[in-house]
This record gives structure tokens, C-alpha cells and sequence, in this order.
């Protein structure tokens, strides 16, 4: 389930993005020759403060704090349906949350407009279910689009309420012109300076402070339509590829501006990502014929190129979904209009469809959010929706607890945008938790037990003070004499953290293997149990793979010990080049393949689910050497592990094994 919400429209072609999230800021180009940025939580200004008496059943406009009248800015209605029964309702387009009894002077506007408001009325009926208690504090989106928070000092019929109203600056703005056709942006590590693309051919940079292109310098010129930057300032580099057929693959000097072409054989080559290791390159190419709308991976040392998915609708930049690399998410633009996710062990699938036309990048904001640059409109999308009811324990990373089968095995469903088949779970588990509701029920505080027992593992995440965001250490603390219990987060502080659902990473490598029941308790301040998760039984698997590669034979005879020739004989030799090899996992939770080269061309290329079978490899002397009489080979095999912690493929437990040898007469 997916919530796509417009950020901004009326774009001049927006195109290439980079997300400044010390800023909660989206950086990104306007092909009309902008440079722009969005504000995720923009600065706001008081219009409207004050303590008033709000009569029963008179109506309150939060703007300009006037009550009593029936016109379109009205927000709030003090509704009185009977002598008992009474509830905050709101009023033409204003909108409304509840907070409950939390700190009024801390809530900022930062803090209002990340929360999620609805129509439902706040129960304020003169008996025990009344919410609307002294001190409590609601949060309402008012009906000309400003932020309020409200407090109740005394309950009543007439009933005395605190109110501040912020009007947030707005949060689009233009902080560059002067460009010609720019592709792309790519803010650099110092976040103070950034990289465009001009399809022109040049690549510049610019200080974001002073952006237009006159104050921009030239890094290097020639390039013919550059498109995607992939940045490696580590190593004073960038990468760009080139929308043209042949296109190349350009690593540029960032001081001197010169070129090196490391691909020159590309087909309108759109998007550009590069793995962490820097030794492989993936570009999205808008390709024809049998293979339109191609994704490939390109190995930067040789050139040599293995297709990731075909068939994308003009697939344009490229993103990884996540640090661990293992999916990579990819703009396809109309009429298809969507996000697509690509394995990189194989498979596509939609990520969110619909999205506004001509969809080009994609900038991934937390867990479960990304924002998407399309020609006209940068919009939201949220994965994951925070609501009040629904699971305790929501899932583990990206899988619900719900697709987690009695095998303890998960199991996704087919287009989410996180596959997943038959995985067993190992490494670091980030257990995920529904704070709103918890908070809602009364929560304080929650422990963790895995198979009854208590943990106390500690983590880090990030958590915005209004200003940047500051890395926090979340451990277990004593409620009274018993410990390991961890706070709740509250509910106006929710969407400060990073990763909001974020409850807990907790270290799978001290279980055994096999199965365990994860279950989670919500408590008072006290530590009085409120209620419990339902329980989630999970297998568990840290076990590494293995694979071996045997030393090739001809009629069981190997290679001389003095040259380390593979001798042939005649190329008619009936008798097959066989090349045994062991791939296995204790559990069987892994899967095989195995390539052989020669030179730099793949001959042939097996794979499977463990364990590999025990025949061996073969293949003919005549189609190994093909036209060649002597002929270099290598084997590889990779043994890749299917144990998954939620957030990515744990290939920390893969193994792999090569083998070179050479045929000769």
C-alpha cells in the first residue's frame, strides 16, 4: 500500500535529484535551466497565538482566532450534541490530529508538519472516555494550509484553550538560473557545493549558495547529451553517460576536467549508479529492438556487460533502494509512469504506478519513502502509512509480520517492491513498531523478548532537532528495579526519527538456528503491561555457504605440473573438458551459479538452489576453443546465501571460488 502525495507542480521539467538530508532537503534541476529546491520541513512564521474561551458549540478559526462564525476559514468546532456527549470536530478543509497529554512549548512546526491528519473528531464527551482532558494537545492543518496546536488548559462546556498557528515559508524555491537544458545534480560530500549536467555536453559546479550558472565553474566540456552523475569525489572523479548511440561512459578528473571513456559501445544511455566497491557500473539505456528498455550491470575493469532486465518502458535514472545494494529502483516514464524495482539477482517489480508523467528520478528519504521527480511535479510516496490501529509488531525491515509463513520462512507478495521467497532471517533484525498506536493506548515504554527472554540489544538512528539531524544512541533503561524496557517514542515526536517505526536492531548471530518467537509488551510508566504483540515465530539462520572448484580434467587427466597446460590433444577429442564443483549451505538456504570464461566472453553459464548437483561441468573441446588452438578459461562460482535481515540479502554468509586454466594441443 502505497499514499503519493504532490509536494510541488508547475515545474519547468524537473528532472535529476539529490537529497540533502541533513537538510530534508531535495536539491534538483528544471530543464528550463533552474536549479531548484524543495523543502521537506520548511522554517514557518507565527500568524496567530494566543488563550481564549471557546464557547460550546461555536466554531474557531485557528488563523486569525476569531470564533463563532460560519464563513470558509473556519477550522475547528466545539460540537455539543448533548448534555454529555461532545467532540472537537473540524470545519471545511482543516484537518485534525490528537496528540494527548505531551509538552506544548517543545511542539514546533517542524514537529506539526510531519503529522498525519484526518477528519475523525476527538471524543470530548463530559464522562470517563473524554480525551479532551487538562492539558491535552491536538494539532490541526487549518483551512488556509497552516499548522496549529491547541491546548486545552480547562475542560468545559465553555472551555479555555491555548493556540499558536504557524505559516511555513514556502518550500520550493529556485536557487539557480542561467542553465542550458540541465540533466542532472549531484550535491557533493561538503553538502556546500553541487554537480549539473548541462546536455549541451558541459559538466559544471556550483556553490549552492550562489547558484546561478554564471557563478559556476567549468569542470569539462564535449560531452555529447550527459545525462546521470554518479559522484566518487574520494577519488576526485565523477562518472557521466552520454544519451547518444554509441554513447559513452566518461570518468571525469573533477580538478582537471579530463575524460576517460570506460564504456564507448552505449545505446542512449540514461542512468548511472555505481556499486560501492567502484567495480561495477549500472546504466538504464533506452534501447530498441529485442532488447528496449535495458538495465545493465558493466564491469568498470573490462567492459564486460551482463543485462539486469529489459522490455523498461524509456527507463531513465537509476537509485539503489537501499545501502545494501542488492535492488536498484528505476523511473520509467510515460505512458508507463511508474517506479520499478530490479534484483540484481533477477527479477523486476512495480514499485508504485501513477505517478505524475514523465517521472526522472528518484531520492529515497527514510525507511519506506522516497520522493519521485517527475516533468511537472515532485511528489511524496509512502510505503508504509502510519495509522492508529493495525499491528503492534508491524513486520521486520520491509516484511510485514504478516508474510512471515508458519515455516518461519518469508514470503512477499508479488509486485511489492521488496521480494522476497522462502527467506529464512539472520544478521541484525530491525524490528519494526507501531508507536502511534502504542502511544495512542497509553504506552510509555515496551520491552523485547525473544523466546521469553528479555533483550537488551543498543542502536543508533537519527532524530532532527529542528536544526539538523543528530545521531542518538537508543538503549535499554531501568523502569524501577527492572530493566531492559525502551521508550515509546511520542507521537508529536514521531516523525523527528529517521526511521519512525524503528523499535529495535536486534542481533540474530547469539540465537541458534532454527526457530524463535519474537514478542513485545507495551507498559505504563511503571512498567504495568498494557498488552502485547501478537507473537511472531521467525527462523533464524547465520550459517555460511561453501564452494569449491575441483582442477579441471580431460579423461581424468589434469593439467602437465610443468607448464600447467590442459592438453587436448586434437580438437575432435570426443572426450569432455570436466570441471566438478561443490556448492552447498548447511540448511540448503542458498543458491548456485557458475560462469565460464574465455578471455573476456562467458561460454556457458549454470545455476541452481543448493546443493549444486554432483555431476560436473562439461563441455565439448570443440566449442570450448572455438576457432582458437590455444585458449585461456577461468571458472567462477558463487555460492549466494537467501538468509534475509528485512533490510537486504545478508551476503556476508555467501562464498565463492575461481579457477583459471589454459587449453593446448
Amino acid at each position: 500500500m502505497t499514499t503519493q502525495t504532490p509536494l510541488v507542480s508547475g515545474l519547468g521539467g524537473a528532472i535529476g535529484s539529490s537529497f540533502r538530508s541533513a537538510q530534508n532537503q531535495l536539491v534538483f534541476v528544471e530543464f528550463a535551466g533552474k536549479l531548484s529546491r524543495l523543502n521537506l520541513l520548511p522554517s514557518a512564521t507565527i500568524v496567530s497565538s494566543g488563550t481564549t474561551i471557546l464557547k460550546g458549540t461555536f466554531t474557531f478559526d485557528l488563523d486569525t482566532g476569531v470564533q463563532g462564525g460560519t464563513g470558509a476559514g473556519y477550522d475547528i468546532w466545539w460540537e455539543q450534541m448533548t448534555a454529555t456527549a461532545r467532540q472537537m470536530a473540524v470545519r471545511n478543509t482543516a484537518r485534525i490530529v490528537n496528540l494527548g497529554v505531551v509538552s506544548f512549548t517543545t511542539l514546533g512546526a517542524s514537529n506539526l508538519q510531519t503529522l498525519i491528519y484526518g477528519t475523525a473528531p476527538i471524543p470530548g464527551n463530559n464522562d470517563a472516555s473524554n480525551k479532551l482532558v487538562n492539558g491535552d494537545v491536538f494539532a490541526v492543518r487549518t483551512s488556509q494550509g497552516n499548522y496549529a496546536k491547541v491546548k486545552v488548559v480547562t475542560y468545559g462546556y465553555d472551555m479555555k484553550i491555548q493556540w499558536v498557528t504557524y505559516k511555513p515559508t514556502p518550500a520550493y524555491a529556485v536557487i539557480g538560473t542561467g542553465y542550458t537544458q540541465p540533466e542532472d545534480v549531484k550535491v557533493g560530500i561538503d553538502n556546500l557545493h553541487a554537480y549539473v549536467t548541462e546536455r549541451t555536453g558541459t559538466l559544471v559546479r556550483v556553490a549552492l549558495a550562489s547558484a546561478n550558472r554564471s557563478a559556476a565553474t567549468v569542470i569539462t566540456t564535449g560531452m555529447n547529451a550527459p545525462h546521470q552523475i554518479f559522484l566518487d569525489e574520494a577519488h576526485n572523479a565523477a562518472y557521466v553517460v552520454e544519451f547518444a548511440s554509441p554513447g559513452r561512459l566518461w570518468r571525469v578528473d573533477l580538478t582537471s576536467g579530463a575524460k576517460t571513456a570506460v564504456v564507448s559501445n552505449l545505446q542512449n544511455a540514461v542512468g548511472l549508479v555505481l556499486s560501492s566497491d567502484l567495480q561495477f557500473a549500472y546504466v538504464s539505456e533506452q534501447t530498441t529492438g529485442p532488447d528496449a528498455g535495458r538495465v545493465s550491470r558493466i564491469q568498470i575493469s573490462n567492459g564486460a556487460t551482463t543485462k539486469l532486465a529489459t522490455g523498461l518502458v524509456a527507463p531513465f535514472y537509476l537509485t539503489w533502494s537501499d545501502a545494501s545494494q542488492n535492488t536498484l529502483l528505476v523511473a520509467e516514464r510515460d505512458p508507463a509512469n511508474r517506479i520499478t524495482s530490479i534484483a540484481l539477482g533477477g527479477g523486476t517489480a512495480l514499485v508504485v504506478g501513477g505517478v505524475p508523467a514523465r517521472p526522472s528520478s528518484v531520492a529515497m528519504i527514510g525507511t519506506g519513502q522516497m520522493l519521485v521527480c517527475s516533468d511537472q511535479v515532485v511528489e511524496k510516496v509512502e510505503f508504509t502509512p502510519f495509522v492508529a490501529t493495525g499491528p503492534l509488531l508491524m513486520g521486520i525491515g520491509f516484511i510485514p509480520f504478516d508474510k512471515v509463513q508458519a515455516s518461519g520462512l518469508a514470503t512477499t507478495d508479488p509486485g511489492y517492491f521488496f521480494p522476497v521467497t522462502n527467506v529464512p532471517f539472520g544478521g541484525t533484525l530491525p524490528l519494526m513498531i507501531n508507536f502511534q498506536r502504542a502511544a495512542n493506548n497509553g504506552a510509555k515504554y515496551y520491552r523485547v523478548k525473544i523466546d521469553g527472554v528479555l533483550r537488551n540489544d543498543a542502536w543508533t538512528d537519527y532524530k532532527w532537532n529542528g536544526t539538523t539531524y543528530v545521531l542518538q544512541t537508543i538503549g535499554p533503561v531501568n523502569v524501577g528495579s527492572n530493566p531492559n524496557f525502551y521508550p515509546v517514542h511520542p507521537i508529536a515526536e514521531l516523525f523527528l526519527w529517521m526511521n519512525p517505526s524503528l523499535g529495535m536492531l536486534t542481533n540474530s548471530t547469539n540465537l541458534s538456528n532454527g526457530l524463535h518467537t519474537i514478542t513485545v509488551e507495551f507498559t505504563t510508566s511503571t512498567g504495568a503491561v498494557i498488552e502485547s504483540s501478537t507473537p511472531l515465530t521467525i527462523m533464524v539462520n547465520n550459517q555460511s555457504c561453501s564452494a569449491a572448484l575441483a582442477a579441471p580434467t580431460i579423461s581424468g587427466v589434469g593439467a602437465d605440473t610443468v607448464c600447467g597446460l590442459l592438453h587436448y590433444g586434437v580438437k575432435t577429442n570426443p572426450n569432455p573438458v570436466t570441471m566438478a564443483l561443490t556448492a552447498t549451505h548447511p540448511a540448503n538456504y542458498a543458491t548456485w551459479s557458475f560462469s565460464l570464461i574465455k578471455g573476456v566472453n562467458q561460454l556457458l553459464a549454470v545455476g541452481g538452489p543448493v546443493p549444486a548437483p554432483a555431476a560436473p561441468v562439461t563441455i565439448t573441446v570443440a566449442a570450448a576453443l572455438g576457432t582458437c588452438d590455444v585458449a585461456g578459461f577461468a571458472e567462477y562460482l558463487y555460492v549466494a546465501t537467501t538468509i534475509n535481515n528485512g533490510w537486504g540479502r545478508q551476503s556476508q554468509y555467501d562464498a565463492s571460488a575461481a579457477f583459471a586454466f589454459v587449453l593446448a594441443a
